[in-house]
């Protein structure tokens, strides 16, 4: 069986999404110990050496290799799986473009844990340039009584809901990451997603601690996301300068992009007292990243795999909310978002902070595995459904 594994922007230096197609990999190996796996990606050297699979360009991102030559490579192939990420909101009429040409060209198609925020991403379905201006005209020539650019605006998103639901009820099986965005696929009109997890929960740490042991350390984690950043990085400085004013505390800097990331989170550690206690991680590797997490007491990020990392390794996280899928994933633990990426108050946070960091392990720990294994459960018995659609067992 031959499998082409995409609709996710890999190898464009998101930790998270590299973390998902190892796992998705690894399951898969599991489930069909015979197949044989290509993924679409931008950097095909590494992900070949990394994974043991072979490799396509990167189709549906930009710069995109043109569709016709997706359904050369995806008719080579008996299945096309479109994994992990949000990609239902954050970029859905791409990889649904990519689900229709697959069937096209023979392939059966599945989607597996893939997520769907409450909102379909702006960028895409906002009036701009020259519509813009004619759609606000129209609005003014109706006297008030019409908003031309909220009705082009829900038109655009209404159609993009219906492409959602024709397109997945064409899909085998459906598996989605959490019951929130099941929820919001049946808000489109489609009712057969099952519930199963972020397949990023199967990582695993590396046997190698990044960080230099610090026993008497309370070190918190922080990744503050280049995409969609913080609106108020002076709020960050001042919430690393007051943490640190504690001599037990350290900071540390947690990318999930290596470059962008990192860059900004440098930018807002210098100038910072105490940098003496402000650590960086090096690698890009998920499972360095994970056990980095897993030498913090706390974790905070606007993005949510290091989220998922640090909950892989029993340690609990606070987010910084960009879209809906933070606050859907913490719910899980009982907490929520400590603000948004628009509107956070770093007092708040702080506090937050220290409360859990105070928190003894062997409270948090149990706690957490509980809700982690809740999530295996999930993810394991969506697994089985998984072999039964690829091995035609479920016929």
């Amino acid at each position: 069986m031959k499998i082409l594994l995409g609709g996710v922007p890999l190898g464009c230096d998101n930790i998270g999404d590299e973390a998902i197609i190892a796992c998705v990999v690894r399951l898969l190996r599991t489930l069909v110990p015979s197949v044989r796996l290509t993924v679409c990606t931008r950097d095909g050297e590494n992900t070949s050496r990394l994974l043991g699979v072979e490799t396509v360009p990167l189709y549906g991102f930009p710069p995109a290799p043109d569709l016709p030559g997706f359904a050369s490579e995806v008719a080579k192939h008996d299945v096309f799986i479109w994994f992990g990420a949000t990609g239902l909101s954050d970029y859905p009429e791409r990889t649904l473009r990519l689900l229709d040409i697959a069937r096209e060209a023979g392939a059966r198609t599945v989607v597996w844990g893939v997520g769907m925020n409450s909102q379909l991403n702006p960028a895409f379905y906002r009036a701009a340039g020259k519509r813009l201006v004619l759609l606000r005209l129209l609005s003014l020539c109706s006297c008030g009584l019409l908003n031309w650019v909220d009705i082009y605006e829900n038109f655009l998103r209404d159609r993009t809901r219906r492409h959602i639901s024709r397109s997945l009820e064409a899909c085998e099986l459906v598996v989605l990451r959490d019951g929130e965005s099941v929820k919001e696929v049946e808000k489109c009109g489609f009712r057969r997603a099952v519930t199963g997890a972020d397949t990023a929960i199967l990582q695993q740490a590396s046997s190698r601690l990044p960080l230099e042991p610090a026993p008497d350390a309370v070190r918190i984690g922080f990744c503050i996301s280049a995409q969609n950043a913080v609106q108020d990085p002076e709020g960050v400085k001042k919430l690393w300068n007051s943490l640190l004013e504690r001599p037990n505390i350290r900071i540390v800097l947690i990318p999930m992009n290596p470059r962008t990331d990192r860059a900004l989170m440098l930018k807002l550690a210098s100038g910072i007292g105490h940098a003496g206690r402000i650590e960086c991680l090096e690698s890009a590797l998920p499972a360095d990243v994970q056990a980095c997490a897993s030498q913090c007491r706390v974790v905070v990020s606007s993005r949510l795999h290091l989220l998922i990392l640090a909950s892989n390794a029993l340690v609990p996280g606070l987010g910084i909310e960009r879209g809906s899928k933070i606050a859907n994933y913490l719910k899980a633990f009982g907490r929520t978002s400590s603000g948004s990426v628009d509107n956070c108050d770093f007092a708040v946070l702080e506090r937050e902070i220290l409360e859990l960091a105070a928190l003894p392990a062997e409270t948090v720990r149990p706690r957490m595995a509980s809700v982690m294994a809740g999530m295996h459960a999930r993810l394991d018995d969506a697994s089985l459904m998984l072999k039964g659609v690829l091995t035609g067992q479920d016929r």
